[in-house]
């Protein structure tokens, strides 16, 4: 659930989310594989999580270190040689398929077989390239080698944290999530990686002793530390954390020189990318566009969503949608002061807006009365 969360909600703001996602989700299937080897007797779920799903398996370790990469680097693009981190999904994929081709009758009573006996995966050989039981250990290898490349990775570049453009408060919180989600993630390697060793070292181990010893709610302890962390550590799905203040309130400023004045006294490091964003809205008038919102702003400024929600929330001190309101109805305003003839229609339309009540309804909201009656105003006048 929190994984389905993460993805929904935070990726069109923090891209990045999606990779911490992917960690969770096979972090549950994972958990679905030992609850239905060793906890479970449904042959149905142990063909799905223990066969078919195994290359899946293999996802975790690039998925971490696409999350941390993008994090500390503030960049979520995956390039084409990235591509070289799915070859030992591509190789057990490989290596599985041919169950993909048995019939299901004959998945099911091997998934029978193995959970009568979980020692009969000891012997067990289901692939073309490298035995299938090898994967007890493989999983939690890859894992650990990920692990070190994280770290490498962490050590070159933990300086450059979102290129040194947070307050110091914002940055520690974000290495202090980082350093902790790595503890975790190591522990739950090598305590997996010393659980399997003992598994396949041990002849005949029966099913109960497993599921009950102190290894295995290790193992599970840590795994299920990682979901734990992320309610611990709310305000860095967002990318840019959280500040703990509150906001102060602001009144809006339609002159865009009193919002210069405003946002010229922020020592906020994130100053000159707000500014970008004021100067460009205003020269360029992107709000006349009836479609202009966070998303275009973002493509046409090349600024994550997140840095631009960032500003306005804690340096413009304005909601982009406030903002952008405002403008267009200071935009309608002058048309009907300076264009006699002009029709309310063609008013609406030239200031962003998609019809004529819609331009109604945001100027009973801006100026308190609706935009007839500021006609008859300018009229009287």
């Amino acid at each position: 659930m929190v994984s389905l969360v993460l993805a929904v909600f935070n990726f069109r703001v923090n891209r990045n989310t999606i990779y911490l996602s992917g960690v969770l989700i096979i972090i549950a299937l994972f958990g679905l594989l030992h609850y239905s080897l060793f906890a479970n007797n449904s042959p149905t779920m142990l063909v799905f999580m223990g066969v078919y799903n195994i290359p899946t398996y293999y996802l975790i370790g690039p998925f971490l270190y696409f999350y941390f990469r993008g994090t500390i680097l503030d960049n979520s693009k995956i390039q084409k040689s990235d591509l070289v981190h799915f070859i030992p999904f591509l190789i057990a994929f490989i290596n599985i398929f041919p169950s993909y081709l048995k019939p299901w009758d004959e998945s099911l009573e091997l998934a029978n077989r193995i959970l009568a006996d979980p020692n009969y995966l000891k012997s067990l050989n289901l692939g073309w390239l490298y035995p299938s039981n090898f994967n007890m250990i493989g999983r939690p290898i890859f894992m650990i080698l990920y692990v070190i490349l994280i770290i490498r990775l962490y050590r070159e570049h933990s300086g450059e944290l979102y290129r040194n453009a947070l307050p110091d408060s914002h940055r520690q919180l974000m290495r202090k999530w980082l350093v902790l989600l790595l503890i975790v993630v190591s522990f739950a390697a090598l305590s997996y990686l010393l659980g399997a060793l003992v598994f396949i070292n041990t002849p005949n181990i029966p099913k109960e002793t497993v599921l009950h010893s102190p290894l295995t709610l290790i193992v599970m302890l840590f795994f299920l530390m990682i979901p734990l962390l992320i309610v611990i550590f709310p305000q860095v799905l967002y990318g840019i954390p959280i500040v703990k203040k509150k906001r102060k309130s602001f009144d809006h400023y339609l002159n865009a020189g009193e919002i210069y004045k405003y946002v010229n006294k922020s020592d906020d490091p994130l100053k000159e990318d707000a500014i970008r964003i004021l100067d460009s809205i205003h020269n360029e008038k992107w709000y006349l566009d009836p479609e202009f919102n966070v998303d275009i702003l973002s493509v046409k400024l090349e600024l994550p969503k997140h840095h631009i929600y960032y500003c306005f929330n804690y340096i413009i001190k304005s909601k982009f949608t406030a903002l952008r309101s405002q403008l267009r109805i200071e935009y309608a305003k002058n048309l009907l002061k300076n264009e006699e003839d002009i029709s309310l229609e063609t008013v609406a339309v030239q200031s962003g807006y998609s019809s004529l009540q819609s331009l109604n309804r945001a100027f009973v909201e801006e100026e308190g009365i609706s935009v007839y009656e500021y006609l008859l105003k300018l009229k009287r006048n």
